[in-house]
């Protein structure tokens, strides 16, 4: 990959120049580079249980397969033929005790091990299975919520999550069951997506008849860390007199919506209903974006925020302005305006990739 000149940050009180959405080159330098030298969220533990369960990702660039094996353990592989490059499992699903390349039937053990290679005596050179293992990559779990690295460079899990585990650690996340989830491939940049996810000034005018109805704008708070931001925000009083909280919560837990983006496409948003909602954003190519929601619940009959008509409706809203958004990026007209005060968790983004994006691997 060529050699690209210094990405200027964003000017105080503003957003980055819409020139770091329509180049391909910084597009390409995200996915070889940004994405897979991040801790990137992949699957909850509810369909990683049993030996041989696994789910397939994109990080980046790079196709990963996290699988359990066989003493029950996360592993976590380039999901990579080392013979001929061949993608080897997709979506989710159960692959039992061995992994089958689909192209000449080499076979690998859960912990990526070459076990089997047909018509072995074949090759021009005898072959050396230790040499041809598939690649392993981190992976680790916070909660339910299982996360992998590749470059294996990164902080560690919790540090690069800091400090969200310690605010929602009265939430239990780690009992909520799922009970829905979306899956929309947009037509939209996933930098644009980010940007929206990560806002708070829009929640009363794009979601003012779905989740917006829930909020006290006035109460809305934001907090950055290194790589997260996190947000409070408190429920109307009706809102919050219309279920029976399952569990004792304290302080902004009890009130409202603890929320929080975790670089570079991750968003957690708990409630005192006691449910919570998962959203993930994973750039297939420059101009589309696969848009992905979980929702959890404890007792999904008696929590407002956990009704499927309701996650559709604000996802359907969130789409449709990334869209308008998108268009006016590349008309070539816009110049970036100045920033909200509830638009702090953007600002935070775009800091942190510029200082990505800049890094220099050989210094």
């Amino acid at each position: 990959m060529k050699r690209l000149p210094s990405v200027t940050p964003a000017p105080e009180g503003s957003f980055l120049d819409s020139s770091l959405y329509l180049s391909a080159d910084l597009f390409e330098k995200e996915m070889s580079e940004v994405l897979p030298r991040s801790w990137v969220f992949v699957s909850d533990r509810s369909v990683l249980s049993a030996t041989g369960d696994f789910v397939t990702e994109m990080i980046g660039n790079v196709p990963v397969v996290v699988v359990v094996d066989r003493d029950g353990q996360l592993r976590a592989h380039v999901n990579v033929c080392t013979h001929r490059a061949s993608t080897l499992l997709d979506g989710i699903g159960n692959c039992e005790r061995s992994i089958t390349c689909p192209y000449h039937g080499w076979i690998f053990g859960l912990d990526g091990a070459l076990l089997g290679v047909p018509s072995q005596a074949d090759f021009s050179a005898p072959i050396d299975r230790s040499t041809l293992a598939l690649k392993e990559v981190r992976v680790d779990c916070w909660e339910q919520f299982v996360f992998v690295n590749v470059s294996g460079d990164a902080p560690p899990l919790l540090d690069w999550l800091s400090p969200i585990p310690e605010r929602m650690s009265g939430h239990q996340l780690g009992d909520l069951t799922r009970t829905h989830e979306l899956d929309d491939m947009v037509d939209v940049n996933w930098k644009i997506m980010i940007d929206n996810a990560y806002c708070d000034y829009h929640l009363g005018v794009v979601h003012g008849l779905s989740i917006g109805a829930f909020v006290d704008q006035g109460s809305i708070r934001e907090e950055l860390g290194d790589t997260t931001g996190v947000v409070t925000t408190r429920w109307k009083p009706e809102q919050l007199a219309s279920f029976v909280p399952p569990i004792a919560l304290h302080g902004d837990a009890a009130l409202g919506t603890v929320a929080a983006s975790v670089y570079p496409n991750f968003f957690i948003a708990a409630f005192p209903s006691g449910g919570a909602s998962v959203m993930w954003w994973t750039p297939t190519d420059q101009w589309h974006t696969r848009a992905r929601v979980l929702n959890y619940a404890r007792n999904p009959e008696g929590d407002p925020r956990a009704q499927l008509q309701q996650l559709r409706m604000v996802q359907d809203e969130d789409i449709e302005i990334c869209r308008r958004v998108q268009s006016g990026i590349r008309s070539g007209h816009y110049r970036p305006g100045p920033s909200h005060r509830l638009e702090t968790r953007i600002r935070g983004f775009q800091r942190w990739l510029v200082s990505m994006l800049n890094h220099d691997p050989t210094n």
